[in-house]
């Protein structure tokens, strides 16, 4: 399998480049391979788009998750492109200003960055079925009144019931502009919780990055709250330290501070859970949850991994992949347009 693969996968299916658009390919000096640059050209191109390329550093201050201020010749070349390919960390809300009232640009954003970036499975899997999964899912199956249980193999296992929306879904509703998509298929929106019960182990730390945790603590869920943190003894530096956090947080916030606000992970069939710096991108796999939590659905820096995911009784994911026998008829009519002999 090679890098191209994904290449014309971002090129034809997600960015959708058309003969006679004019394209601006983004990279980010230092972190995105010229090699692969140079292929996602020459696609552009080879599909009859125009492509102007460009090379800079990412603003300071600017990792995933944005920040810094951009070039004034980037903006100059983002406000007279049809088409956007960025790799490179951009941000929707510091370029809407430049776009004008009702902008018809599409900026498709990338977080691959290296020849094994696009030659990985969660790259080369075909991204408009990605995006109908998510979509299915996010607008359909994650349906208000279903009752939902969320468990894993380390031992975590909470039931609840879905409510009508989220505090941190509304968050990102905000942020979302109609004029981007993403390539690697981040974390499906926020499932809002309610009546929420059980226990979360929390087998890694740090965010996105994933640090393991050598002894995991767990977090006990009673009547839509974190209420208290537990562990055998060699979990006692973990145990005190979210004890604690849970702890601030009814100080600063109150009586609400750690109600569960909503909970998600990745939706993506093919994606790799990737740690580190970029762990980011492996947002997209489902072979991870996490919680967010209080009034302002903060993030809780706790995350599970070998995923169970149920619904109505219904196992939908178990040990983090697809159940085989699962079947989605709408999901396979779609594979079937796409020309795909299946969807997982």
């Amino acid at each position: 399998m090679t890098a191209a693969q994904g290449v014309a996968n971002l090129v034809r299916n997600c960015a959708e480049v058309q003969r006679g658009e004019k394209v601006l390919i983004i990279n980010e000096q230092g972190a995105m391979d010229p090699a692969v640059a140079a292929l996602i050209t020459e696609a552009v191109r080879a599909a009859g788009g125009g492509a102007e390329v460009m090379w800079h550093d990412a603003p300071e201050g600017r990792g995933p998750g944005g920040g810094g201020q951009l070039p004034e010749e980037l903006l100059r070349a983002i406000s007279s492109a049809d088409k956007i390919i960025a790799n490179y960390p951009l941000r929707d809300r510091d370029i809407e200003p430049h776009l004008g009232p009702d902008p018809t640009v599409l900026i498709v954003h990338s977080m691959f960055r290296t020849e094994e970036h696009f030659a990985s499975e969660h790259a080369r899997y075909h991204w408009g079925m990605a995006n109908a999964t998510y979509d299915r899912f996010e607008n359909e199956l994650f349906a208000d009144g279903r009752r939902f249980r969320i468990a894993g193999t380390g031992g975590t296992d909470v039931s609840g019931v879905i409510g009508p929306v989220s505090e941190r879904a509304r968050q990102l509703e905000d942020e979302k502009a109609g004029f981007s998509r993403s390539f690697n298929s981040p974390a499906y929106i926020p499932v809002a919780s309610v009546r929420c019960e059980g226990q979360a182990v929390i087998e890694y730390t740090g965010g996105f990055r994933r640090v393991p945790i050598d002894h995991p603590p767990t977090l006990v869920i009673e009547g839509n709250k974190i209420t208290r943190v537990q562990g055998p003894p060699e979990a006692k530096q973990w145990v005190e330290e979210y004890a604690k956090m849970v702890d601030e947080r009814l100080e600063q916030h109150g009586a609400e501070a750690n109600k569960v606000d909503s909970w998600h992970g990745g939706l993506h069939p093919t994606a790799e859970c990737t740690p580190g710096p970029r762990g980011l991108i492996g947002n997209a796999s489902t072979n991870m949850m996490h919680f967010h939590v209080g009034p302002t659905g903060d993030h809780m820096q706790a995350q599970w991994g070998r995923v169970i995911l149920e619904l109505d009784g219904e196992r939908i994911i178990d040990n983090g992949k697809y159940v085989p026998e699962w079947d989605d008829g709408k999901l396979r009519e779609t594979a079937r347009r796409f020309g795909l002999g299946d969807w997982k």
